[in-house]
């Protein structure tokens, strides 16, 4: 047995796939199922159970896979371990980030990590939440930036700020032109036409909870993941929109201005986390990237260019603090 064996076997295992673990190792697939066969042959047992819906590792192979992990682990952290603390942080670092919080994060984590850190190579992943705590379980992000609750099993998930969602319509929509006021009880979302994400979006989520709290029916007229197309959709008059406060008085879009009213009874708020992977020891690099992505999020909130609350210090990651620290 050696160490590549044992890498080949972790990717194979932990992707659930010959097919991804080759991508993500830059190997022909032939090559890595030869490997995984051979060091099969020499301990003896079966680690892999091959099948139509891709591979289930055997007993055998969750023994070796903790030991692979651990083994792994220590091998990542050698470098950081040998070299002057003081070094400046370098390496690739995979940061994810929910889709809707992009736009409002992404330019100033470069930008910063550009100064603070132009050793480190980002590779900035879009998607939603589900999908990017998936792939930092199976290693293929190191950091993510999602919303909404989510199970938190091998992850560490801190709270950086809540944010208001609203109800809005463009001016003069003829479903809204009866509402008062610039608050309005949750329960109207039933008589009107919405247009809101899919199941399991998290905003959705939130709005699917709200409304079995309060008992009221909701009935999407359209659904549709895009923030900017909800936009664009409710500013054309083909229905309303629940969204964060902050997309639609940030709106830098040119998708128009909306009548926004705050929801009561009960008030609706998304949750932004920061979200990596207890499972496997944070690298420098990774650290310093985490904690400059904790940085920004509160940043922006405490310059109003994101209108959220913040979190309790509590919920404070406890990552290096003298990296990235403002």
């Amino acid at each position: 047995m050696d160490l590549r064996q044992l890498r080949y076997f972790y990717h194979v295992a932990k992707n659930g796939s010959f097919t991804q673990a080759a991508e993500k190792l830059h190997i022909a697939q032939p090559a890595l199922s030869m490997h995984v066969r051979r060091l099969e042959e020499e301990l003896g047992v079966s680690l892999l159970l091959r099948g139509a819906r891709g591979i289930k590792v055997t007993e055998a192979g969750n023994r070796l896979l903790k030991h692979a992990s651990l083994i792994l682990d220590e091998l990542a952290l050698i470098p950081d371990s040998v070299r002057d603390q003081s070094t400046a942080p370098r390496g690739f670092v995979r940061l994810g980030v929910e889709g809707t919080i992009l736009d409002q994060l992404a330019v100033p984590v470069i930008e910063q990590a550009s100064s603070l850190y132009p050793d480190i190579h980002i590779r900035l992943i879009e998607s939603m939440s589900g999908y990017l705590l998936d792939w930092l379980q199976r290693d293929q992000l190191d950091i993510a930036i999602i919303d909404g609750r989510h199970d938190t099993k091998g992850f560490a998930i801190h709270r950086a700020l809540s944010e208001e969602l609203c109800l809005f319509a463009s001016t003069g929509f003829y479903a809204t032109k009866e509402l008062r006021g610039d608050t309005q009880d949750f329960s109207e979302l039933s008589t009107l036409p919405l247009i809101v994400p899919t199941p399991p979006h998290a905003l959705r989520q939130s709005l699917e909870n709200a409304a079995l709290l309060g008992d009221v029916r909701i009935n999407p007229k359209v659904e549709i993941n895009s923030y900017s197309r909800i936009k664009e959709l409710v500013r054309l008059g083909l229905g309303v929109g629940v969204l964060p406060r902050n997309s639609l008085e940030n709106n830098d879009d040119k998708t128009g201005a909306f009548d926004i009213w705050h929801l009561k009874n009960p008030t609706i708020e998304r949750d932004v986390y920061l979200a990596y992977s207890t499972e496997r020891p944070l690298l420098k690099a990774t650290l310093a990237m985490a904690q400059l992505s904790w940085n920004v999020l509160r940043e922006l909130v405490r310059s109003g260019e994101w209108i959220a609350e913040l979190s309790d210090e509590s919920d404070m990651p406890p990552l290096d603090h003298g990296l990235a620290q403002r």
